[in-house]
């Protein structure tokens, strides 16, 4: 999943440079994003739902979340 444009749920979110991914695994309730660099694996973020929840839902809120780590990862290495 390209983190590069906005999801349903986005609003003011910032949006991922082009080389950051995701990609979703779910395992009962719990739903976690794999959040990729030029496909290496930098971070997991997860949620839990209940097993009839919408996933498209489920996933644009882990794409919100892995949009914000990546915000936030970008700012720590550009302060150091």
């Amino acid at each position: 999943m390209n983190l590069d444009r906005a999801s349903a749920s986005t609003t003011l979110e910032p949006l991922a440079p082009p080389e950051w991914s995701m990609d979703v695994q779910r395992e009962g309730k719990q739903l976690t994003a794999e959040v990729k660099r030029s496909a290496v694996v930098m971070c997991r973020v997860s949620v839990v739902r209940s097993e009839d929840d919408d996933e498209a839902a489920a996933r644009a809120i882990l794409a919100d979340k892995a949009r914000r780590w990546i915000h936030d990862y970008l700012q720590r290495t550009a302060s150091r």
